[in-house]
């Protein structure tokens, strides 16, 4: 009899805001894989209806459209985290179900992105925002194109990269898993462990665009958060082309490791 797949929890790997929202999703994966008609698809793409919704209503004047926003954005965020693990519970995986939640990944960034500088363009008039707005998504995607030419070019020099980066990721896991849960067992330790953890703070992803653009729209200053996403994305973009680029052409061991965009 074969084991029943596990719901995988965030890795030491996440960045800081996927180490606790994805475990509010995981919480409800077993009630939700006992609605017979519910599939991974399905969460797939009501999560990108609730973003889009949510990203729409930070531009459209209505009675509380900025505190709408910030409920719906986590929201559909959460059920995107469910998913695949549903995918997992329910032995439904399938390519189509893959595809869609990595592409709706990236077009749900777009479209949160494009909302916020449009929005702050009607509220102040400035076309720098729409500049912002650009350079935030620009150097978002800039990371994945970056992220996979550095792959492609490893491959191109070593047939077998896939499988040793992941049989690498697997060990790393393994490993840090147990340093930590032995540094767990002090005060000192679990500090240590919380700055292993969170000393990636600057480095954000679509978990991060979700809980930025929330507490700025509660607080009515959504600029804040474009000014954040372009800054950060475009100055994090620069960093791993510099970065990738020596990796690539000293051929560093670092490629094998889990690479981040």
């Amino acid at each position: 009899m074969s084991e029943k797949p596990r719901i995988i929890e965030p890795s030491y790997f996440s960045n800081w805001a996927d180490l606790f929202m994805p475990k509010i999703a995981n919480s409800l994966v077993p009630s939700a894989a006992k609605i017979s008609w519910l599939t991974p698809n399905h969460l797939t793409l009501f999560s990108f209806g609730l973003h889009t919704l949510g990203s729409i209503l930070i531009f459209i004047s209505i009675p509380y459209h900025l505190i709408l926003t910030a409920i719906l954005l986590p929201l559909g965020y959460i059920l995107d985290c469910m998913d695949g693990q549903l995918a997992r519970t329910k032995n439904m995986p399938s390519p189509l179900g893959d595809y869609l939640d990595k592409t709706l990944d990236v077009l749900k960034v777009f479209i949160l992105t494009a909302s916020l500088s449009y929005a702050t363009y009607l509220k102040t008039g400035d076309i720098l925002y729409i500049f912002l707005g650009f350079t935030a998504c620009f150097g978002f995607c800039f990371r994945y194109y970056i992220k996979l030419e550095t792959i492609f070019s490893t491959i191109n020099r070593d047939k077998d990269y896939l499988q040793k980066s992941r049989e690498f990721r697997i060990e790393q896991y393994e490993k840090l898993g147990k340093e930590y849960e032995e540094l767990s067992k002090t005060f000192l330790g679990k500090l240590k462990v919380l700055w292993y953890r969170n000393r990636i703070l600057l480095f954000i992803d679509e978990a991060e665009f979700i809980l930025i653009t929330s507490i700025t729209a509660l607080l009515n200053r959504i600029e804040v958060a474009l000014w954040i996403f372009a800054v950060l994305h475009f100055g994090i973009a620069i960093f791993r082309l510099f970065e990738r680029g020596h990796q690539v052409n000293t051929f560093s061991k670092n490629l094998y490791r889990p690479m981040r965009k």
